[in-house]
């Protein structure tokens, strides 16, 4: 985690909020290859741990792990952790390569930036060591590749400067599509790039694995996308690892029955409905809807109360106090 935690406050961006929460539900059905609560959590905490609280306090994981790379806050970082969890104070560069793998576990890198080489190497890290049954969360900041800013201030100096997909070609070689363009590289088309290169350097890390030892190998499969903005456009992809000996195993878990998932080819949106606090005790009130009967939304814009029924069990409650 970087020192974004001095800009934004996680505890209450809502449509982070509910993506922690949809991955519970995900984490949940692991089950199937052994209780939750035997298995380890590494994320990002920063100083609000709320992903930390969520998945202890919901599912029971007393074995967790929070790395942190903001060393000049380390006081305040031990003075806001929840629970009796460790925070390894060095980047996941360095943290990720020599944490233990001979377990299952929940493993979010929750980034804040767009991808870098760096993460990527992270990624793999984790895909050539994870044990069968581990989940792997990646998120993205989507919004705009750090190549548009750069080749544009460069650019006004020099017309002959690189452009922005020379320069995100050159930094991630063969992993993309080499006729990218600029547009690209911008918002939920970045996202998709950017899933697609994680995906690629999953699968080249895999195999790397299976060719240095063919009895450890493992398979990965998605599980889901998302994608989010409580400001920047966020990416989040979800996978899954698994060996030959536990694929059934990997059947038991349901990933197609999760209820937020309408179609598996389609990242997962996630809205952020705005409403009065009227207008959504409205809507809960009624949900969920029986069978046969329709939301009455009264005035509400019928766009927002169907964003709203859809995933209004992720969706955080907020309550305001005015004097």
């Amino acid at each position: 985690m970087t020192d974004s935690f001095r800009r934004i406050d996680y505890s209450i961006r809502p449509a982070k909020h509910a993506e922690r929460r949809m991955l519970c539900d995900i984490f949940r059905k692991l089950a199937a290859f052994e209780p939750v609560e035997n298995y380890r959590y590494v994320g990002f905490g920063s100083v609000w741990f709320a992903d930390f609280t969520l998945f202890h306090r919901a599912l029971g994981i007393r074995n967790m792990l929070s790395i942190e790379q903001a060393v000049s806050s380390k006081d305040r970082f031990e003075a806001n952790k929840p629970f009796n969890l460790h925070i390894d104070f060095r980047m996941s560069t360095q943290a990720l390569p020599e944490m233990g793998y001979e377990r299952r576990q929940f493993i979010w890198l929750d980034y804040d930036d767009p991808l870098s080489p760096e993460m990527l190497h992270d990624v793999a890290i984790i895909a050539t060591r994870a044990r069968s049954g581990t989940v792997l969360v990646v998120s993205l900041q989507c919004h705009r590749a750090r190549e548009i800013a750069e080749a544009d201030r460069e650019c006004a100096r020099d017309e002959s400067a690189a452009t922005a997909e020379e320069r995100f070609r050159t930094k991630f070689g063969n992993r993309i599509d080499p006729n990218i363009g600029r547009e690209d590289l911008v918002g939920w088309s970045f996202g998709t790039l950017s899933r697609g290169i994680v995906i690629s350097e999953i699968e080249a890390s895999l195999e790397t694995r299976r060719l240095a030892n063919p009895a450890d190998q493992v398979t990965f499969t998605k599980i889901c996308d998302f994608e989010y903005e409580d400001g920047a456009k966020m990416t989040t992809l979800a996978v899954v690892f698994c060996s030959p000996d536990e694929e059934e195993r990997l059947s038991m878990c349901g990933f197609d029955n999760l209820e937020f998932v309408e179609d598996p080819n389609l990242p997962v949106y996630i809205p952020t409905p705005k409403l009065t606090p009227r207008e959504f005790r409205q809507l809960e009130s009624q949900l969920p809807l029986a069978e046969g009967t329709e939301l009455a939304i009264g005035h509400i814009p019928l766009g927002e109360a169907n964003s709203f029924k859809r995933l209004y069990r992720y969706f955080p409650n907020f309550v305001v106090i005015e004097s």
